[in-house]
């Protein structure tokens, strides 16, 4: 348990699969980059890595600090393994 909820209100789990809205362009379409959850980071404790999906160390850090993330949706959850994401409650969104 991370303590962190995407725009619907399922919480993150580590592994996970992000739909993260990145730009809007032309003609107002919006533009996503999927990310994966890799781990709590170990060099900032309160700091979750968020990787991109080809497996490198690339991404961006996020602080643990149980808000809701407008911007990001789950789209796979790998999760604790016996919750599928779909299943996961629905918290509160404001």
């Amino acid at each position: 348990m991370v303590d962190l909820y995407d725009k619907t209100g399922r919480e993150i789990f580590i592994n996970d699969v992000l739909k993260v809205f990145h730009f809007t362009g032309a003609r107002r379409k919006r533009y996503y980059m999927y990310k994966q959850v890799a781990g709590l980071n170990r060099k900032m404790p309160g700091y979750l890595r968020i990787n991109h999906l080809n497996g490198k160390d690339e991404g961006y850090n996020q602080k643990i600090n149980g808000c809701v993330l407008e911007n990001v949706e789950i789209v796979q959850g790998f999760g604790d393994g016996s919750l599928s994401f779909e299943d996961r409650p629905k918290g509160k969104v404001n």
